[in-house]
């Protein structure tokens, strides 16, 4: 998520295709109450989980009953990246969220109430949670899902040699403890108000743990490989000093000759009982194992992904229907938003979430149908707070005060986006709603920096997204800021230059922001935590620390509310970060497509994406 912000026009034009297919993320989660109490005690039938959501599969939902077949087709500006969703970057949510499931979904309130792999859970006291998982459920790769499984992935996640990016939103959790089969037990080291909003995020995608055991050893075997080369050199070596050696240094020769075999021979030991493990394993960043409703079938980086059917999907079986209805979903790699349209005009793609520009186009379509919602992302600038002019807090107020906000709507966005003044939305309940957005003065920006020491100009470096629209704004930030002095020599780079350059803290400014904005916590952590997944030293404000620590742990619903307003004032006082708008975004969609009922996904937002997925009339594509 928070190199998400760097690409998130690539989230907005994949944001329908979870509409339409399988999975709707949609932001906020309130934490538990004073004293923790499940929101699921006891497990459900499919018929109660219906009853319980008050969603329909009838009529009321959708007038023309489903139908199986087709392949879907649609397109996105970038290939999907890495395809285990705890590793970096991923610039498609939407296909995970077709291979994966999560334990937990949220409900239409924003609150992570739908149980889905896990059945049930229930606080023991503010510290532990028993949980109880899904049976019967089956991976993509045969293997079964249960408690084992689910622990070593947490543990993996817990291991820093993983590189789960997630990582730090783990920090509460002590460990967790298989109980039976289906059922664990999670220990935390202080109350954890934000555990079901973590487990209803990227944590709680599930991935095979045989697969991921594979993938594990699969990295170890090549790291030994690569030091049984090493020390082959290493014995080649001291084997030419034993023969050359004579007198003492014969005897010290032959010692370090016998000390680098056995070292070898360890190795390579090590090496034949890891190769054992690693047979026939494929890398799961590229080869992903969920339970989702769709399996990967192929992909090819920069050109296109498919996915197929999954005919055994748990969930489908569970509220007892033909789930999902097309036969797959191929994914086109399509850069330029025009080339975009044009295929969607020739019915070769089924949905297009627009570039602003094209909205105007699709007034009088009469085969397309079009979507207009807010959505739960917040557009921003990260300044780097750790070297640079960017260390000062005049210079930070000077550039955010020299970005005419509603300008940027108006001309970049066409009208679609609302303006920010810190994080969460304004329809989060962690929004502070005392705070206001930042104010358009220049004259105010060049006094500051003047005050600096910069009288006479800046210059600044930094990095966007290589998109048309993320290039877009940020070359209208440029004019702004150069009318008050400031020059910004901006690289617009793919998302691994981006996570690269981000990790180096090597700008001033570049792009930021956040996507899916959940529960409160995870986008401060994310960005502003020393151990954030987001961060690498680039801001450390000890007070926003002290909060975001704070906010973790209080169950009190009210007082956590009033802990995510101060921890917004106190960034924003800061000028943290340059906050610009939360977008909103317009989708279009063939009207051959069947099953899309906006008002029940506005109503039940997460919860009905996961179990509404749409299909074609007649279950045919119906190219024209």
């Amino acid at each position: 998520m928070a190199e998400i912000k760097k690409i998130q026009r690539i989230l907005v034009s994949l944001f329908l295709l979870l509409f339409l297919t399988i999975v709707l993320p949609v932001p906020g989660i309130p934490a538990p109450a004073k004293k923790p109490v499940s929101a699921m005690e006891f497990p459900l039938t499919g018929k109660e989980w219906m009853a319980k959501s008050g969603m329909d599969w009838g009529s009321k939902y959708y007038p023309a009953k489903p139908v199986r077949g087709g392949i879907a087709n649609f397109a996105a500006p970038l290939y999907i990246g890495l395809m285990n969703p705890h590793h970096w970057p991923v610039n498609d949510w939407v296909t995970i969220g077709a291979l994966y499931d999560k334990l937990i979904v949220t409900d239409g309130k924003y609150r992570p109430t739908v149980p889905m792999l896990a059945e049930s859970w229930k606080y023991l006291d503010e510290k532990t949670v028993v949980m109880k998982l899904r049976q019967g459920v089956q991976f993509h790769d045969g293997s079964p899902f249960n408690a084992e499984g689910l622990k070593y992935q947490i543990d993996w996640i817990l291991d820093p040699k993983n590189g789960a990016w997630d990582r730090a939103w783990m920090e509460p959790l002590a460990s967790i403890e298989v109980m039976d089969n289906y059922t664990v037990k999670w220990h935390f080291k202080k109350p954890w108000a934000g555990f079901l909003g973590v487990m209803s995020n990227v944590p709680g995608y599930v991935i095979s743990a045989k697969a991921l055991k594979a993938d594990v050893a699969l990295k170890e075997m090549k790291q030994l490989a690569q030091q049984v080369e090493r020390e082959k050199k290493n014995v080649d070596q001291a084997e030419k000093e034993a023969a050359a050696a004579s007198g003492d240094a014969a005897e010290k020769a032959k010692a370090k000759l016998e000390a680098a075999r056995k070292k070898l021979a360890s190795l390579e030991e090590g090496y034949k009982k890891t190769a054992a493990l690693a047979e026939g394993a494929k890398e799961l960043d590229n080869n992903p194992v969920g339970t989702g409703p769709y399996i990967f079938e192929e992909g090819n980086p920069g050109n296109y992904l498919k996915l197929k059917r999954n005919p055994n999907w748990w969930f489908a079986k569970f509220i007892g229907t033909d789930m999902p209805y097309y036969d797959g979903i191929k994914t086109s790699v399509i850069p330029d938003p025009s080339v975009r349209l044009a295929n969607l005009r020739a019915g070769k793609i089924d949905n297009l979430v627009l570039d602003p520009s094209q909205i105007p186009m699709f007034k009088n379509e009469r085969q397309l149908q079009v979507f207009t919602n807010n959505i739960n992302w917040v557009n921003a600038l990260r300044f780097n707070h750790k070297d640079g002019p960017c260390r000062d807090i005049r210079v930070r107020k000077a550039i955010s005060h020299a970005i005419d906000r509603k300008a940027l709507i108006r001309g970049v966005d066409f009208g679609l986006g609302r303006i920010a003044s810190c994080m969460y939305p304004e329809d989060h309940w962690c929004h502070n709603p005392a705070l206001k957005p930042v104010s358009y003065d220049p004259e105010l920006s060049k006094k500051l920096l003047a005050q600096a020491g910069y009288k006479n100009g800046l210059t600044i470096k930094g990095y966007m997204s290589n998109l048309t629209q993320a290039i877009s704004s940020a070359e209208a930030i440029k004019a702004m800021l150069a009318k008050v002095g400031i020059t910004w020599n901006i690289e617009f780079l793919d998302p691994a230059a981006s996570s690269a350059r981000m990790r180096k803290v090597d700008y001033d400014l570049a792009a930021g922001g956040w996507a899916w904005i959940y529960d409160p916590d995870l986008m401060p952590t994310g960005l502003y935590h020393p151990d954030g997944g987001f961060n690498f030293g680039r801001s450390n404000n000890k007070k926003a620390i002290e909060l975001i620590e704070a906010g973790r742990t209080e169950v009190d619903f009210d007082k956590r509310t009033k802990i995510y307003w101060e921890l917004e004032k106190v960034l924003y006082d800061n000028y943290e970060d340059a906050w610009l708008w939360w977008p909103r975004y317009v989708s279009v969609t063939r009207k051959n497509v069947q099953g899309l009922n906006q008002a029940m996904g506005n109503q039940f937002k997460e919860a009905f994406g996961v179990s509404h997925p749409t299909w074609f009339k007649d279950g045919k594509e119906n190219r024209f």
